[in-house]
């Protein structure tokens, strides 16, 4: 049985949306609870900043400039205008030492 050239294609596309989907689950921030900060500039995230959303700074984050916080979803969510990215901050990649049992 021959499978023609353009079904490869549209199942790259569904596996690449498949992924993409897990991906946008595993890393959306809570409602409530510990966040990845991760400025898109590289730049730090102001611990002023972060203490004005009513968040508290855990630790550093593992990438240049980002910060895990415990917080609210809702006044974070105000740093996408400044170009920092909200996300989900699992134990595994962002470490235990700020993290809750």
């Amino acid at each position: 049985m021959q499978v023609a050239p353009h079904n490869h294609a549209l199942n790259a596309v569904q596996l690449g949306l498949g992924v993409l989907a897990l991906l946008a689950v595993a890393f959306a921030p809570p409602v409530q609870g510990q966040m990845l900060l991760v400025p898109l500039n590289g730049e730090p995230v102001s611990i002023a900043t972060v203490n004005g959303l009513r968040a508290t700074p855990l630790l550093a984050g593992p990438l240049p400039g980002s910060l895990v916080v415990e917080g609210d979803r809702g006044p974070l969510s105000a740093l996408w205008l400044q170009g920092v990215l909200v996300l989900a901050a699992p134990e595994a990649i962002c470490g235990g030492s700020g993290a809750k049992g």
